[in-house]
């Protein structure tokens, strides 16, 4: 089912039927600042799996959060250094995934073999407003046909995914730029991989 949706300006009343898809255990398809993203909520383990199973990813593989804003990002990490967290709040939200080091908020399906969680707060109205709804982290990862290769128009990533997925939110063709991801859990920075969101900071 495709849902159009202004993701710079969302009519609240469509968020909300977003909100109650995700409620009831499904996974949705949604824009953010960077290519689309499939989310779940992350407190629901059948979701949770549906997505891992969606991208054919073994379970011990790290997906991101998306998160409304720092406060509730710092939920789920063992706390934010001063230093680090002048950095983040900057580029925040922004089209960065900082891995940071997991606290126990996050769900234990989540945390297998891993000890870290990539943070996003999208520079994305749309998904903000629903984050900021739902009231909890969403669980995402790429819409993409193999590294590097996303899909950007709505329309293909529903004939792409079928009875797969509940719901497709339609906020328009994306330009194939990838969030830059950044690893803080060492005692340097690492780039992971550059994507839209320049790295001159560090």
């Amino acid at each position: 089912m495709l849902l159009t949706i202004d993701s710079m300006d969302p009519e609240h009343w469509l968020v909300a039927q977003v909100v109650r898809t995700l409620q009831n255990g499904g996974v949705v398809v949604i824009p953010t600042d960077t290519v689309y993203g499939v989310v779940c909520d992350i407190e629901c383990e059948a979701a949770v799996e549906r997505i891992y199973r969606l991208k054919g990813m073994d379970s011990k593989k790290l997906l991101s959060i998306l998160c409304s804003d720092l406060s509730m990002a710092a939920q789920y990490t063992r706390g934010i250094p001063n230093t680090l967290f002048r950095i983040v709040r900057r580029k925040l939200p922004g089209p960065y995934t900082f891995i940071l080091p997991a606290s126990k908020e996050l769900p234990r399906i989540m945390r297998k073999n891993r000890k870290t969680v990539g943070i996003r707060v999208p520079d994305c109205p749309f998904a903000l407003e629903l984050i900021a709804q739902f009231q909890r982290p969403l669980l995402t990862t790429s819409v993409a046909l193999s590294p590097g290769e996303w899909l950007l128009d709505p329309f293909l990533i529903e004939e792409e995914y079928g009875n797969s997925i509940d719901l497709v939110v339609d906020g328009g063709p994306l330009y194939p730029e990838p969030s830059t991801v950044i690893d803080f859990s060492g005692f340097d920075p690492e780039v992971i991989r550059e994507g839209k969101g320049p790295v001159d900071f560090l």
